[in-house]
């Protein structure tokens, strides 16, 4: 079930990805129709991909905050 931050953690997402596209140069067109292709032949591929992201994201941030406090370990 979807809860409230499932659903701000996948809104978040897609509004990143609305803003990168708008500001990278074009994609290539052939890496366009060949991840094209892929889901077409694996449609619950941007599901995967979208939770893989996200917790990957989630582990990012965690690690972030485990390096700085160590980092202010070292300092004291």
């Amino acid at each position: 079930m979807l809860n409230k931050d499932d659903r701000r953690a996948i809104a978040g997402l897609f509004d990143r990805l609305r803003d990168v596209e708008h500001k990278v140069p074009p994609r290539d067109t052939d890496a366009e129709a060949m991840i094209r292709d892929e889901i077409r032949s694996q449609p619950g591929a941007p599901y995967y991909m979208a939770q893989t992201i996200l917790v990957q994201e989630q582990a990012l941030k965690l690690a972030e905050q485990r390096i700085r406090e160590l980092e202010e370990e070292v300092v004291r």
